[in-house]
């Protein structure tokens, strides 16, 4: 018997942190332009999202990456991939609250069809998903 976790503990704290409604764009490839810069392009898809606060062990490792845009802690059904150069994946962005938030960590991932715990950190206000 397959339980779903994240569903259970989504429900479990919804009345703490309410579920969020976001849009997930994950990068599909890129154009490169005449000037020889590359225009990302994204699939975008409606998640459900759960944000809290980054924890002080988060916040010392983005600051080891001299990050100094807000950031947060997102869980998230599903896996997600953080920005990973070495694999060439990344740059997914979660648009809520009005604004980008660049995937820049993937600490935690249960299983291909639970959850995962993402980190965030804030790319600047965004006219729309």
């Amino acid at each position: 018997m397959s339980f779903n976790v994240f569903a259970l503990a989504a429900a479990a704290t919804a009345a703490l942190v309410p579920p969020t409604q976001a849009v997930l764009r994950t990068q599909t490839g890129g154009t490169t332009l005449p000037d020889g810069t590359v225009q990302p392009s994204y699939t975008a898809l409606p998640v459900t999202i759960m944000v809290q606060p980054a924890t002080s062990a988060d916040l010392m490792h983005q600051a080891g990456l001299n990050q100094s845009s807000p950031t947060r802690t997102v869980y998230i059904q599903g896996p997600v991939h953080g920005l990973e150069r070495a694999h060439q994946y990344g740059g997914d962005i979660l648009f809520f609250d009005g604004t980008d938030w660049l995937i820049t960590s993937m600490p935690e991932q249960w299983g291909e069809t639970q959850w995962s715990r993402l980190l965030v950190t804030q790319q600047g206000a965004s006219a729309s998903p």
